[in-house]
């Protein structure tokens, strides 16, 4: 009897977080879904011009003597060439901010501005991480699985939970 009790007293405490976290699954992997039925249709722009194709661009303003370029989801320089996997383009990321700011209790205009921001910011420090990874597999290539798997991931993920903490606190209903 207590045991139950105090577990209805914990679910009636928690309402909001249990709310959050029930829609944050459900929008993830509706997302994901969508995503992924998507993504032979979405892979050519958001792998090769958005990724690739940017990237190369930034790769050369920063160093014009890398003469980089992009060949679909390639980028090179000379015989140097490194591959954006699928999964690699940040996509995820971004799913996982809008299914967060979709199931967080804020204004609908402030879930929009949210996710376009969002999105531009994990966007760009995607950029960010495929550049660095370029430079590392180029010029450091023993450092490229520690770069790529742990620091690159891990860098995307906290710029990610970064950003929804500073958003929702910023637009968060001061009655919640």
């Amino acid at each position: 009897m207590k045991h139950s009790l105090r577990t209805k007293m914990f679910l009636n405490s928690h309402k909001r977080e249990i709310r959050f976290v029930l829609l944050f699954i459900l929008f993830f992997i509706a997302l994901q879904i969508a995503h992924y039925s998507l993504r032979s249709f979405t892979s050519p722009v958001v792998v090769h011009t958005l990724n690739a194709g940017v990237s190369s661009r930034i790769i050369n303003f920063i160093t014009p003597a890398e003469k980089s370029f992009s060949r679909g989801d390639m980028i090179g320089s000379g015989s140097f060439t490194i591959r954006i996997a699928q999964g690699c383009e940040g996509t995820e990321g971004i799913l996982l901010i809008v299914a967060a700011l979709c199931a967080f209790s804020i204004r609908m205009r402030d879930k929009i501005v949210g996710i376009l921001v969002g999105s531009a910011v994990l966007y760009t420090a995607n950029l960010v991480r495929i550049v660095v990874l370029y430079y590392t597999l180029k010029y450091r290539p023993h450092l490229f699985d520690l770069a790529h798997v742990y620091i690159g991931q891990t860098f995307i993920i906290f710029v990610g939970i970064l950003f929804f903490m500073a958003w929702i606190t910023k637009f968060a209903r001061t009655d919640e």
